[in-house]
């Protein structure tokens, strides 16, 4: 659905200042500028847990395989073929004559390093995760184009979840020469190229010329860190930016009737959760943390913070997602039940807890509503705001009550895998930001990987949902639109389909 854009006076006086800047139609664009609300904390593929970092990683990196957006089938990337030997043993046929970025060939001991490296605990954080089901122990490379890769066992969702960016395939050579500084130096094979990075202003890429698929539209790609809602919105009004994330969804109810510039809206990709430190002592008992979702009136905060361009999500999964429970029904608000649960558990009112947040002013907001609404039932709530890489960091010592957060998750992710790398046990402090260690839990989820029988499968994901829902470590919020602004004659952006996490070269004028 899109929306006309509709400009105050003053910007529209400055779009027409700078139109001379502007692209006209059958005009050349080399570069194409782009206004996010976040930085990256790095650009390691099996070092981020972050959309931001993400949504980069994502013109610079390739795996194997990945997923059509609209299709929802498997398609190939850098293995033009695969096979699957038995229950546990997969077999790749790598594309020839894939160059890296700095002109090295794609071969199987790339692949093999990769992986392998997605395995080890000193190298990623999807080591206790994501990158726990791949068997260290198991490659086997073939020939120069073809390697086996093996698991610890059937995992019925493997080679979906062989597009999540963990499984991005490293230059090997690259990456033993960069040492540590990975992320500043990264190598991939996608069709942009790393140029440079002015953390929290600035990030430039290039069209890599030898990249074996279908060239970028775009010369070069700039990506501007712009947190301020405002910044980003007159940067695009004023041309300063062709493409810009997240338009607040205040501005999205006025945009409507520019001539210059639109805003696209698509459903939700991302599920914003309030995270609970399992660990705290002061909610380490489910029913404070179930007291907690009961005080908070979903319904009330999305239409303040989203002003109508959002949904109360139901559980820990995303409604685009094939495996969605489909009768699922939001936590209900209920003041007084948080008030009894919180007597059941012992709690001494008031209750003093903190609250994190990266400096997004949406997060903020949502933190706000929520300060609020907790002080009803006697819980006060202190704020505390972080730049983006600081939170990250931060968040490792588990020294947090609370915390706010996405969870990005493509339509095609395996709910089995998703789970196991938010809230598996082995996953706590890294990808596990609420330090979740739970047996039944991480029970369910390895019967749940290793079964290949789909309505069994799907018998134990339903269970994994409401053991979810009674342990209680997140509590869903919200399920935003994606709000995408851009110039009304830049196109491409209806085929958006992962949210923040999608690729960009396809864009154009």
């Amino acid at each position: 659905m899109k929306r006309k854009l509709l400009f105050c006076t003053l910007a529209a006086l400055a779009a027409l200042a700078v139109g001379a800047s502007l692209p006209v139609f059958g005009q050349e664009k080399d570069t194409l500028v782009v206004g996010v609300n976040v930085d990256a904390k790095n650009l390691d593929p099996q070092n981020s847990v972050d959309t931001a970092s993400f949504s980069l990683i994502k013109q610079v990196f390739e795996p194997l395989v990945t997923v059509d957006g609209k299709t929802r089938e498997l398609v190939p990337v850098l293995a033009e073929k695969w096979e699957r030997l038995d229950d546990a043993t997969y077999k790749f046929y790598l594309r020839k004559g894939v160059k890296f970025h700095n002109g090295e060939e794609l071969t199987a001991d790339d692949v093999v390093f990769s992986l392998k490296r997605a395995t080890d605990p000193t190298q990623s954080v999807y080591a206790g995760s994501s990158g726990r089901f791949i068997d260290p122990n198991g490659f086997e490379i073939i020939d120069k184009y073809t390697v086996i890769v093996r698991t610890k066992g059937p995992v019925g969702g493997f080679l979906f979840n062989m597009k999540h960016p963990y499984a991005s395939i490293f230059c090997r050579k690259a990456v033993e020469e960069a040492g540590s500084d990975v992320s500043r130096r990264p190598i991939g094979t996608g069709p942009f190229k790393f140029v440079s990075w002015n953390k929290g202003e600035k990030l430039t890429l290039a069209r890599f010329d030898d990249y074996w698929g279908k060239k970028a539209n775009f010369k070069n790609l700039e990506f501007l860190i712009l947190p301020d809602e405002s910044s980003r919105v007159i940067a695009l009004e004023t041309g300063k930016a062709d493409f810009i994330y997240a338009v607040p969804s205040s501005d999205a109810e006025r945009i409507d009737q520019s001539d210059k510039v639109h805003v696209t809206k698509g459903p939700s990709m991302v599920l914003m959760h309030l995270g609970l430190n399992t660990k705290s002592p002061k909610l380490s008992d489910p029913r404070v943390r179930q007291a907690i979702d009961y005080a908070l009136d979903k319904n009330v905060l999305n239409q303040v913070v989203y002003q109508g361009n959002s949904e109360v999500p139901a559980g820990p999964l995303l409604p685009v997602s094939m495996w969605y429970p489909k009768d699922a029904k939001p936590w209900p608000f209920d003041q007084q039940k948080a008030k009894e649960l919180l007597a059941e558990a012992g709690v001494k009112l008031p209750l003093e807890l903190n609250l994190w947040v990266v400096n997004a002013q949406e997060r903020i907001d949502l933190a706000t509503v929520i300060q609020s609404m907790l002080a009803q039932v006697g819980i006060n709530v202190n704020v505390q705001v972080f730049e983006n890489a600081v939170f990250e960091e931060k968040i490792k010592s588990g020294q947090h009550d609370m915390y706010i957060i996405t969870w990005g998750m493509q339509t095609s992710r395996d709910p089995a895998m998703y789970w196991q790398t938010m809230l598996y046990s082995t996953a706590a402090g890294t990808t596990n930001k609420s330090f979740t260690s739970d047996p039944k839990l991480d029970e369910l989820i390895d019967a749940a990987l290793a079964c290949l029988d789909m309505d069994k499968r799907n018998e134990l994901l339903q269970q994994l949902w409401n053991r979810i829902l009674e342990y209680h470590p997140i509590i869903p919020l919200a399920l935003p639109n994606e709000l995408y602004g851009s110039d009304r004659n830049l196109q491409g952006v209806d085929d958006l389909y992962d949210g923040k996490i999608n690729y960009l070269g396809n864009l154009h004028y």
